[in-house]
Order: structure tokens, then sequence, then C-alpha cells
């Protein structure tokens, strides 16, 4: 954050009167519309800045202490002074209650590795703020209760250059980054499920076709009937068995090692049923995989056609997954866990897992992945349904349509994954 930038977005502040809404809308950006002007200040660190009315969706709901004292000490409030001190902007504030007036200071200080913003009351004293700093992290501790010390003086020298209209610098330099943070992310994203696509196609490729399966299962029973003709003939330490087959071919055996070698008939047996059932099988690990594939293929183009970073943070692999499951993924929108069916399997799995209340979405008259918001008994908002509504359109490899949702207690199962439903809502949606 540019110092001779702060003391112009200052002066832009100081010409307004109310502080109308305070929140934080990510993890490190705090909102504040004063009047109808909405200032967006990046605490960042490293990368600290101020944007003003710019679009910047909610990217999730914030509860801490600090959060809960932000909106709570400055809604409503009306500003009295703001001063930009070097690379700090501190805003005086007063509200008004029924029998006292309450002055409290929010404090935005761009200081590099101790970026921060701390809420004071009227002597100085912390209340809270974003990153609470130890004794034992810094000299200068912002401690609740504790008295807020100054910073030490320090001289900044920095070009300066003619800004035409403040607005239009910070909402320029904010899109210029977002949508570089929103490449890197894209980027990141994309090489994850590449990895993971490239695994499963290289197990698609090793997986052996049904004809070689079923002339291996061949093999091993020719093995099994001329080794028990043969039995006489093997010593002890042997590693191959050369006899002529039913043809009069001649033909090497591999002898494995046996406690008893009596056994090697049922040995080549047992491998002659497995390579046999493998090969009547072989079809369904083929269609396990790639589904698979195509799920992943859908996640890539989901994350490809995402046009925010909120997109992408409910695409990303979820940390709050305890366990992993084969043939559903995990993702949570607004604290809400939303369960996609991978395949067929999944699909099925969701459909008798699934509790009554919960909200059940898939993409209207077309073949797509089952959806699961899991309600916990809760109201699930409008814009949760949204945004699970258009899982359910990336993962039905489609970039438009009608989605169906209605809670699963109004489902019923026709057969495996294909069900009927009576009472439901309609949501378009496109990505």
């Amino acid at each position: 954050m540019k110092a001779f930038v702060l003391q112009k977005i200052a002066e832009h502040i100081s010409t307004k009167h109310i502080i109308q809404r305070a929140i934080r809308v990510d993890d490190n950006i705090i909102l504040l519309q004063i009047d109808k002007t909405k200032y967006f200040f990046d605490m960042t660190r490293g990368n600290s800045d101020i944007y003003i009315d710019i679009e910047y969706e909610l990217a999730k709901k914030f509860n801490a202490p600090f959060d809960i004292l932000l909106t709570k000490k400055f809604t409503k409030a009306q500003i009295l002074d703001v001063v930009a001190k070097e690379r700090i902007l501190t805003i005086k504030t007063q509200t008004n209650l029924q029998f006292k007036t309450q002055v409290h200071y929010i404090r935005f200080e761009f200081t590099g590795r101790y970026t921060n913003v701390i809420i004071l009351d009227e002597n100085f004293i912390v209340l809270q703020a974003l990153h609470h700093i130890s004794k034992e992290m810094s000299s200068r501790a912002v401690e609740v209760g504790c008295k807020l010390e100054p910073l030490a003086p320090k001289q900044i020298k920095e070009k300066q250059f003619d800004i035409d209209d403040i607005i239009t610098y910070t909402q320029n330099l904010f899109y210029q980054k977002y949508n570089q943070r929103l490449h890197n992310l894209k980027k990141s994203l994309i090489a994850q499920q590449d990895k993971k696509i490239k695994l499963l196609q290289k197990r698609l490729s090793l997986l052996e076709d049904k004809d070689s399966l079923l002339q291996k299962s061949e093999l091993y029973k020719k093995y099994a009937d001329l080794a028990m003709i043969n039995l006489h003939k093997i010593n002890k330490y042997d590693k191959e068995l050369q006899v002529e087959d039913f043809e009069g071919n001649m033909i090497q055996i591999p002898i494995v090692p046996l406690k008893n070698m009596n056994e090697i008939g049922t040995y080549y047996y047992n491998l002659s049923k497995k390579a046999k059932a493998k090969a009547h099988n072989i079809h369904l690990q083929q269609q396990n995989i790639q589904e698979k594939l195509d799920f992943l293929q859908n996640y890539k183009m989901g994350i490809q056609n995402a046009t925010s970073i909120s997109q992408l943070n409910i695409l990303k692999s979820p940390k709050k997954s305890k366990q992993k499951q084969d043939n559903i993924q995990q993702f949570f929108i607004d604290d809400f866990l939303v369960l996609v069916g991978k395949n067929e399997a999944g699909n099925i799995q969701l459909l008798q897992t699934s509790k009554a209340n919960d909200i059940w979405l898939h993409i209207k008259d077309k073949p797509g992945a089952h959806v699961i918001i899991k309600t916990n008994k809760k109201n699930v908002p409008s814009e949760v349904i949204y945004k699970a509504a258009k899982l359910a359109l990336i993962f039905s490899n489609q970039k438009e349509g009608v989605v169906d949702y209605t809670q699963r207690r109004n489902l019923y199962i026709k057969k495996g994954a294909f069900v009927n439903y009576v009472t439901y809502k309609s949501i378009k949606v496109s990505i």
C-alpha cells in the first residue's frame, strides 16, 4: 500500500458520514460501506491495498470475535475523523446509544509483515484485532485489553505519480491483481486434476482385454492338466517342466515353489478360474475407471469455466473432509456439506444414505450426477441451492440448463439411481 495513495483514500473517506455496513468478506478483506460507497480493505500481508466500489462476492460467513465486534461497533457509526499517517489509516467513529455515546477507532495498518486491522476504544485499548500479536512475536504487542503502543516513526520513500480518479485507480488495481490471482488458482487446480486424470488413464491402459484374459485362462488350464499328467517328472528344485502338449507341441510349464508339489495342478486351475472371472468382469473395471475419468474431466471443465475465486474455492478439495469416499465427492458451500455422485454407484449410495430433510438436485431430463445438500435440519439459503445447482450442471457435462431440486423424502427410487418425483422446484443455471 503506497502512503500517498492511502492519503488520497483518506481524503475521499473524510467526505463521508455514516458507516452503513462493516463486515469481513474474505480471510483478509474488510468491507466498510460508508454512505453509499464501498471500501474494501485488502489486508493481505505483503500485498495489501484498498479498493473502492468493486464487485466482490462474500467468500463465507465469518463469526470470530473480531467479526462480531467489527459489525457491532461500526455498523451505523458516525465518522468523526479520518487520519492517514505513513501507511496507517485510522478512522474515529461515534455511536449514539440510548443512554450514552461510544467512541471507537478502527485502525488499518499496512505495515508489511504485521499488516493488521485493530479495533480500539477511546483510550486506545485494544478490543479486538484481525491478527493478535504477542510480546514474543514482536516488541509491539497487539493483545486484547492492552494499550496499543504507537509505532516508531518511519521515513517513507516512494515514487509518486498523478492519479486523476482515485476510484478508477483502485478498481483497475483490484481487477489486475484479481485476474492474476484467478489465473494462478485455476492453473494450480487444473494441474491437480490433470495429475489424477493421468493416473487413471494409465490404470485404464494397463487393464488387460477380455480376449487376452480368456487366452491366459486356457493356458493356465493346459498347464494344470499337463502338470498333473506329468507330475512324476517334476523334481524338487526344477524351475520348469518341458513336456509335449496334447497337440504334439513342446511346451514349458513354469514350476512355482510349493510345499506340496502335488498341488501344482490346483495352483494353475485356480489361476485359470481367476483369469476367466476377471475376463467376464473386466468391462466393469473399465467402466468404473472411465466413469471416474469422465467425472474428473467435468471437474476440470468446471474449473476452466469458473469466473470468480469464490467459485474456485468451492471446487477446491475441501480441508474439512475427514474421510474420502471412492464414489462420492465432497464440497462445502457456506458451511453446508454438499455431496456429488462420481458415477452410478455414487449416485445410488447418495440416495441410500441421505436423510429425509436433505435437498436433492439433478439436471432436468438428462443423465447426470446426483447432488445432495446435507441440511442437518437447517434452512438452506437460496444462494447455497443456486451454487449446488451449478455443481449438478458441471458434473452432468453441461454449461447451461434447468436443475430440479426437492427434499430427499419426495423421491421414489424406481431402480438403481433412477427416481420419480412430483413435488419439486426448478432453477435455471449456467457456468
